[in-house]
C-alpha cells in the first residue's frame, strides 16, 4: 500500500480553500488539477477532500473497488438527504440495493420506447405554442417541458398549469445547496433562504400529493409509481419511502435532461456549422415527428448531445466516501476520506480532448470513442450507482431535439456568455434568452 500524501493549496486557518471554492467552484477545481495534477488534497469547510481526475483511478472508486466508496455525508448531501431521505439517489447499503432493483425495470427494455410517445407528443404541443419571432427563455420552456414528461411518463400524471409554481420551487431548493457556508447551516436556522427552503418543500409535498390523486384516476400498475405502489400494497414499503422517490424522480428526474437541453440549443446557436450539420440531418431522415426507429440513423444529432455533456456535465463532480483505507494514482487514501471526481475537469482535459474547450461534435468518431480511456468522459457516473435513468435521458433529449429541430431554429438574443451557478447541477445564473425561428 502506498504511503504517499498529495499535495494541494494551502488555503488558510479554519477556512482552508472554502471562500476560494464557494467564489468559483469549476474554476477552483480545474486551478487544483492544473497545479497539483492528478490526485490533490483540499480543505473545504473543514472537510479533507482528494480531488481525482486520473480516469483509472475514478474507475476504481465508482467500479472496481465500489463496495470501498459510499456515498458521503458532507453538508450538503446532508441537506439534500433531509430533502430526498432515503430515495434513491441519497441512500446505501441494502435499502439501495433493494430500490434500484425495484426500480430498474422502469427505464429499461420495452418501457424506453413506450415514452417515445409521450415525450414526442409533449414536445409538439409545446412547439404549438411557439411562433416565428417569439422571445423564449429556452431554459425555463426545456425544465418546464421534461417535468412533464417525467411526472406523466413515471408517475402517471399531468402536471398542466403546475409547471412553473413546481419549476420555482425547485429553484428555490436548489439555491439551499450552492457552494459557500450557508449549506452549512442547519435546515432550523430560520435565515431567509432556510426560510424560502422550507416554503418549496411544503409546496412541492402538496404537489407530490396531488400527482398521487392522479394516479389513481390515470397512472398504471406497471408504471413506476405503480410499481412503488404495488410495494406499498405488500408491505415493504412505507408511505414516506415513496414520498421519497417521487421527490428524487421530479428533482434527478427532469433537471438534467433540461439542463443538457438548454446548453445544445445554446451551443448550436453559437455555431453555425454544427448547426446546419444537424438541420441538415434531421430533414433528410425526419418525417413528420420522430419516432425511436429514427434515432438510429441521426448519428450527428447523437455526438451533439454527447459533446454538449462533455462541455456542461449537467452533474459536474461526484463525491464518495472511502470505508476503508485504499490507493489511488499510487497515493494512500485514508478511510473516512472524501473523494471527488469532477466530470467538470476531467471533460476538459486536454489529455484526453484535443482543442478541450472547442465545441466539436464531430469528435465522437468510433475511433476516438474506442481509444478514448474509459472514465475520461462519464457524464452519468459509472458503476453501480451509475445514474438509473441514463437511457431514458439520452433517449429524452435525442427525442426532443429531433422534434423541436425539425421545426425551429434558435437565435440568442444577447452574446453575453453564459454564467454558470454549481448547485447540485450546474444551472445557467440568468434566463438563456433566445428567438425561435420557424424553418
Amino acid at each position: 500500500m502506498a504511503d504517499r500524501v498529495p499535495s494541494g493549496p494551502e488555503g488558510v486557518p479554519f477556512l482552508g480553500s472554502s471562500l476560494q471554492y464557494a467564489d468559483d467552484p469549476l474554476r477552483f477545481m480545474e486551478r487544483v488539477a492544473d497545479e497539483y495534477g492528478d490526485v490533490a488534497r483540499i480543505d473545504v469547510y473543514n472537510q479533507e477532500v482528494y480531488q481525482v481526475i486520473d480516469p483509472g483511478a475514478i474507475r476504481r472508486v465508482l467500479v472496481t473497488n465500489a463496495t470501498n466508496y459510499k456515498k458521503p455525508s458532507l453538508g450538503g448531501d446532508e441537506g439534500l438527504g433531509g430533502l430526498l431521505g432515503d430515495g434513491l439517489l441519497t441512500s446505501n447499503g441494502e435499502h439501495w440495493q433493494r430500490q434500484r432493483k425495484v426500480m430498474q425495470p422502469s427505464f429499461y427494455g420495452d418501457k424506453l420506447n413506450e415514452y417515445a410517445d409521450i415525450i414526442v407528443g409533449d414536445s409538439v404541443e409545446l412547439a404549438d405554442s411557439w411562433h416565428d419571432g417569439k422571445h423564449i427563455d429556452i431554459h425555463r420552456e426545456m425544465s418546464e417541458l421534461t417535468l412533464r414528461i417525467v411526472v406523466e411518463s413515471l408517475l402517471g400524471a399531468r402536471i398542466d398549469g403546475m409547471e412553473r409554481t413546481i419549476r420555482k420551487a425547485l429553484l428555490e431548493v436548489g439555491e439551499r445547496f450552492r457552494p459557500g457556508p450557508q449549506g452549512f447551516v442547519p435546515e432550523e436556522v430560520p435565515t431567509p433562504r432556510n426560510v424560502r427552503y422550507r416554503r418549496s418543500v411544503e409546496i412541492l409535498d402538496r404537489i407530490l400529493r396531488e400527482i398521487g390523486r392522479q394516479h389513481d384516476v390515470h397512472g398504471t400498475e406497471d408504471d413506476l409509481l405503480g410499481t412503488l405502489l404495488g410495494e406499498r400494497a405488500e408491505g415493504r414499503l412505507d408511505e414516506e419511502s415513496i414520498r421519497n422517490e417521487m421527490m428524487t424522480m421530479l428533482l434527478a428526474g427532469h433537471d438534467t435532461t433540461a439542463l443538457t437541453l438548454t446548453y445544445a440549443w445554446y451551443l448550436l446557436s453559437k455555431h453555425p456549422e454544427a448547426e446546419r450539420k444537424f438541420h441538415q440531418e434531421l430533414d433528410s431522415v425526419v418525417e413528420g415527428s420522430p419516432t425511436v426507429a429514427d434515432l438510429g440513423e441521426l448519428d450527428y444529432l447523437e455526438k451533439v448531445v454527447m459533446e454538449t455533456m462533455r462541455l456542461y456535465p449537467p452533474a459536474y463532480v461526484i463525491y464518495r466516501q472511502a470505508v476503508e483505507t485504499d490507493e489511488l494514482a499510487g497515493y494512500h487514501i485514508p478511510a473516512e476520506t472524501v473523494v471527488s471526481t469532477p466530470q467538470w475537469v476531467v471533460h476538459r482535459d486536454e489529455r484526453f480532448f484535443d482543442d478541450p474547450e472547442a465545441f466539436r461534435p464531430e469528435r465522437w468518431t468510433p475511433e476516438s470513442r474506442r481509444e478514448l480511456p474509459e472514465f475520461a468522459y462519464f457524464p452519468f457516473g459509472g458503476g453501480p450507482r451509475k445514474c438509473i435513468g441514463d437511457g431514458f435521458a439520452m433517449r429524452e433529449a435525442k427525442l426532443v431535439l429531433a422534434t423541436l429541430g425539425s421545426k425551429f431554429a434558435f437565435e440568442l438574443v444577447s452574446d453575453t456568455p453564459l454564467s454558470l451557478v454549481p448547485f447540485v447541477t450546474i444551472h445557467p445564473e440568468n434566463p438563456v434568452e433566445m428567438t425561435v425561428c420557424a424553418r
